[in-house]
């Protein structure tokens, strides 16, 4: 791993916030930019100030045969946004006003979409910017024909920032459209976020940084990583950014960026958040720490409140048929499991403690979602509610007291994941009456990690927690809680776990036809392991320094590409490419339809 030192660390002065006068420059620089405003008049205040910014989020997939089209992780895009957004569409309401966080040039997000415009869901990115959904460009897989959308929409809008979000598996695409968006606008400040660079940089206390191997690749055409708590440290890094950007080009260089950061860590100029923001200086990096308390439930925003609900789950449909839109919600943040291959995992973050009405807040951000026009909800929190049964009664019976006065939610379907311990862990009269309040208040869909069938497998993996009967028992006993409840199930299933061969493979795919056989599974999803930087199975495999995200081009070829995340370099060692080519061909034969039978799509 490659060190660098932290020049200023935000979050100490939070009782002085702001009480520091910027410097003369700055005073200055405000006054040219009020006084611009006031010439040209208060209709023309927004585009005085404006600079452009393009949000994107990077594919994990090329889509190879149609037979995998990934989504990505859009929900950790929205959530990071919508904190910014919010904040910035309120700079626009009430410029250079108490409410005005930027009193300097500011993001062009000139406001949220409202009622009149969430209808329509047909995405069309053209030159001009009505709301913050018109922002944001998510391709969803990475073909000729996207790349060729994003030239034309760089040459359109020509930002002045893009902000690029990318799992590790997405990566390699993230540095392609970097190096993309360099071409097309070479003055364009490019910062990259997401879950790849919440796992590939680390905080060193007291005052160090630490970026994996993995982190940006050989020759980074990126200018700015950001880790941690997205929402509140992106909005810091867009703060220095309209500080540091040219009044006249629009223009804000890495190094100016830098030094107005460092010059707001002065002035205790951040309230919330903790994570790392770094800044390109030549070939390494400038290092900065913020070390606030996270945003208050009551101050972050909905991760919708910006952007349109455009995912439709076919799992989800209406009376007639067609698919619902179904709208993303995550309650609980990181698993409290600690399974070794798994970057959601409590060995790598901190789980959230549950707060007084935190259920009657979800209940309530689902009313809102009914009127943002979803039709459904996915939680895709890895355990429901971190598996809590307590937690989930009330919950389900908050959202039931709410459904019989409110016909929006009285419709609204959802689903949600949960685990074979969870379900067969606590005495049965208690799951039984944990299910019972799920499907009484909606639920009708569960997914589950089944990983293995293979008991020589499962010994290995924390899911497999009570090992009082076999596993293929328990998931057995599972399904049949899930399916006696009236709540369809969908499964995933992980090849490449410690303890695999051809053995354990071929049992695997065969125990899970049954199940299928026998009518448990509505779906049954086949992955293959792929390393994350920091999992345990990544250092035990020896693989943590020889991760290569970046360099290898993205094209995907065969059998890789029939698997969601799944390319040579970072799949698990114990699978050769005659694994994965067995694994793809008898599921696919022996699951038949139920195999991979209902996608997420998105329009």
């Amino acid at each position: 791993m490659t060190e660098h030192q932290i020049r200023a660390t935000f979050g100490s002065a939070l009782l002085h916030i702001g009480s520091r006068d910027p410097d003369p420059a700055l005073q200055a620089r405000r006054r040219q930019i009020r006084a611009e405003a006031e010439r040209t008049g208060s209709e023309a205040t927004g585009a005085v100030r404006a600079f452009g910014v393009l949000a994107i989020l990077a594919p994990v997939i090329t889509d190879e045969d149609n037979d995998v089209a990934y989504p990505g992780d859009p929900m950790a895009l929205y959530s990071a946004l919508s904190y910014p957004m919010v904040r910035a569409t309120a700079s626009f309401t009430d410029p250079f006003g108490p409410t005005d966080v930027y009193n300097d040039l500011c993001p062009l997000w000139p406001g949220l979409p409202g009622k009149k415009e969430r209808p329509d869901v047909s995405r069309r990115l053209e030159t001009e910017v009505r709301t913050t959904d018109d922002t944001v460009f998510d391709p969803r897989t990475w073909t000729p024909r996207t790349r060729a959308d994003l030239v034309g929409l760089l040459r359109r809008r020509t930002p002045s920032v893009v902000l690029i979000s990318a799992v590790s598996p997405a990566h390699r695409y993230a540095l392609e459209i970097a190096a993309l968006v360099k071409e097309e606008c070479p003055t364009a400040l490019v910062v990259l976020g997401g879950r790849h660079a919440d796992e590939t940089v680390r905080r060193v206390e007291p005052a160090q940084v630490h970026l994996a191997p993995s982190a940006t690749g050989t020759a980074c055409p990126v200018d700015v990583l950001v880790s941690g708590d997205g929402g509140p440290l992106l909005d810091l890094t867009l703060r220095a950014v309209a500080r540091a950007m040219d009044l006249t080009t629009r223009v804000a260089v890495a190094g100016t960026v830098a030094a107005e950061l460092e010059r707001m860590a002065g002035e205790g100029g951040q309230e919330f958040g903790r994570g790392s923001i770094l800044v390109r200086d030549g070939a390494g990096w400038t290092a900065f720490a913020v070390d606030g308390p996270p945003v208050p439930a009551e101050r972050n925003p909905s991760p919708y409140a910006p952007f349109l609900i455009r995912s439709r789950f076919p799992i989800f449909t209406r009376d007639d048929g067609t698919v619902a839109r179904c709208a993303h919600v995550l309650v609980s943040g990181t698993c409290p499991m600690r399974c070794t291959f798994c970057s959601e995992s409590a060995l790598l973050g901190q789980v959230r403690r549950p707060v007084p009405g935190d259920t009657a807040m979800t209940v309530e951000r689902l009313r809102e979602y009914v009127e943002y026009d979803a039709e459904a909800a996915f939680f895709d929190d890895s355990i429901f509610w971190s598996g809590s049964w307590p937690r989930i009664r009330q919950f389900c019976a908050e959202l039931a007291e709410a459904r019989q006065i409110d016909r929006g939610l009285a419709d609204l379907q959802w689903g949600a994941q949960l685990t074979v311990d969870v379900l067969t862990g606590p005495r049965p009269e208690i799951v039984h009456a944990g299910l019972t309040a799920m499907r009484q208040a909606g639920c009708n869909y569960v997914y589950v990690g089944i990983e293995s069938m293979s008991e020589q497998v499962m010994r290995h993996v924390h899911k497999n927690v009570r090992r009082t009967t076999p596993w293929k028992e328990r998931v057995r006993r599972a399904l049949g809680l899930l399916r006696e409840n009236g709540i369809r199930v969908g499964s995933s299933v992980l090849f490449g776990l410690d303890g695999e061969n051809e053995d354990t493979i071929g049992e695997t795919i065969e125990e899970v036809g049954r199940l299928i056989d026998d009518g448990y599974l509505m779906l049954a999803s086949p992955n293959i392991l792929t390393y994350h930087p920091g999992t345990e199975i990544t250092r035990r495999h020896g693989m943590e320094d020889q991760l290569d995200y970046g360099s290898q081009g993205v094209e995907v070829p065969p059998p890789y590409s029939f698997f969601e995340e799944a390319y040579p370099g970072v799949v698990s060692r114990l699978l050769t490419e005659d694994h994965i080519w067995r694994i793809h061909r008898e599921s696919r034969v022996r699951w038949g339809q139920v195999r991979n039978g209902v996608e997420a799509v998105a329009m």
